[in-house]
């Protein structure tokens, strides 16, 4: 009897010391306007994480990937299973556009879904899907010179409000 107390103590031991090593991930995730990598790590539970990304994005005028995009993201898993995952996030980020026609540094909140999919016995890779609503929005000047003339304006920089992106973890 002992020697079966001693076996289960042990077991959970174990299964607790493998679940405490998931608590990390690293990932990529790509959409049409951006392309992000970041740190995901759990907070308090096993069921919130928060993680830090940093990125470039083509949502400016020269529709290049030379944007920089950086910032926060908490969220919570509502649903799982042995293979898959969803769950709920908010973030906030920054989004600074690099052109030669404006300097705008814009901030961008959101709430979103992510849906994982772990691939293997061992969950240390994972597939998503992540599609939620964003507000970035700022107001921003430009200027013009000549000699005889200088013109200012005054236009908007907006985020597009729904995104859909793909990506890839991997857990340690």
């Amino acid at each position: 009897m002992r020697k079966l107390i001693l076996s289960i103590a042990f077991m959970l031991l174990l299964i607790s010391s493998i679940k405490a090593q998931n608590n990390n991930q690293i990932f990529l995730q790509l959409s049409m306007h951006q392309f992000e990598l970041g740190y995901q790590h759990k907070i308090f539970t096993q069921v919130v994480w928060g993680e830090v990304f940093a990125g470039t994005g083509n949502r400016d005028i020269n529709r290049n990937f030379d944007d920089f995009l950086s910032g926060l993201r908490i969220g919570f898993n509502a649903f799982s299973n042995e293979k898959n995952l969803i769950s709920f996030n908010t973030s906030v980020s920054i989004y600074i556009p690099n052109n030669d026609y404006y300097k705008v540094l814009t901030p961008v909140y959101g709430v979103g879904v992510r849906f994982n999919r772990f691939i293997g016995t061992s969950k240390t890779h994972n597939l998503s899907v992540s599609t939620g609503y964003q507000y970035g929005e700022q107001d921003y000047k430009q200027e013009y010179f000549s000699e005889a003339l200088k013109v200012v304006t005054t236009d908007n920089f907006e985020i597009a409000p729904l995104y859909f992106s793909l990506g890839y973890g991997y857990n340690f």
